[in-house]
């Protein structure tokens, strides 16, 4: 059963359809306002997905893979191409993975990366050959959000297996996919956060292989629609889908 604020959602509008995938451990939640605001003020074809393994149980997450991640994103966008003429995917935190794919592999016509991981902070994640005898999950600390609660709907915990497979993911975007990309790409990124580290957007910039490509940089925390800069993010974003 899907937790209360999780569900997937989906608001018809223009043929300007815009993909808004969450990341690990999270829920469509934590994209919905910006979903809200891209329907409402400029009446876009929003969809924003439930990922594989979310917004159920936690366990899930030890059932599933980052391949099934991007089959979800990739069958979204093939869903929005049936009704729009101009797609733009969103990715926040690990979505931001698997929007970098879908702009690498998909006739997609530009993607937003938000806290996409390359370089993290947290050591731990060079020691998940040990994540038998380390336990199952790692707790998180409970967030206080500048937005309101009803976006706040994830997981209190990240189960090692995901982040396993999250760990996975990153190698095979920074190695493998990043180069692919030649679609106009925002790349939004906090200096200020403790998950990410900056150096990543520097490296997708670098390393890209679009000709028209931006950094963003914001002074706020990870999940950057739930803090005090999001109507910044929202206004970068809608002045990026703009750009001609």
């Amino acid at each position: 059963m899907i937790i209360e604020g999780a569900e997937p959602f989906y608001f018809p509008g223009n043929t300007h359809g815009v993909l808004l995938v969450h990341g690990f451990s999270g829920s469509p939640g934590e994209v919905r306002e910006l979903g809200e605001k891209l329907h409402m003020e400029e009446n876009y074809t929003v969809k924003g997905i439930l990922l594989p393994g979310h917004g159920t149980n936690p366990h899930e997450l030890e059932h599933t893979t980052w391949q099934e991640w991007y089959k979800a994103v990739e069958k979204a966008v093939m869903e929005l191409m049936n009704v729009c003429s101009d797609i733009t995917v969103v990715g926040m935190s690990m979505g931001a993975l698997l929007t970098l794919m879908a702009g690498a592999n998909l006739a997609v016509n530009r993607i937003v990366t938000i806290s996409a991981p390359v370089y993290l902070y947290d050591w731990r994640v060079h020691f998940l050959w040990l994540a038998n005898r380390l336990g199952w999950a790692l707790y998180k600390r409970k967030r206080k959000i500048a937005a309101p609660a009803r976006y706040n709907v994830a997981y209190n915990c990240m189960p090692l297996k995901g982040i396993k497979e999250t760990w996975e993911l990153i190698n095979y975007c920074k190695t493998e996919i990043v180069p692919l990309v030649k679609v106009p790409c925002l790349i939004m990124q906090s200096k200020t956060e403790h998950t990410v580290r900056p150096i990543s957007a520097e490296y997708i910039y670098k390393h890209i292989g679009s000709k028209k490509k931006h950094i963003v940089w914001f002074h706020c925390k990870h999940v950057m629609t739930l803090y005090e800069q999001r109507d910044k993010v929202y206004t970068e974003i809608k002045k990026f889908i703009k750009e001609k």
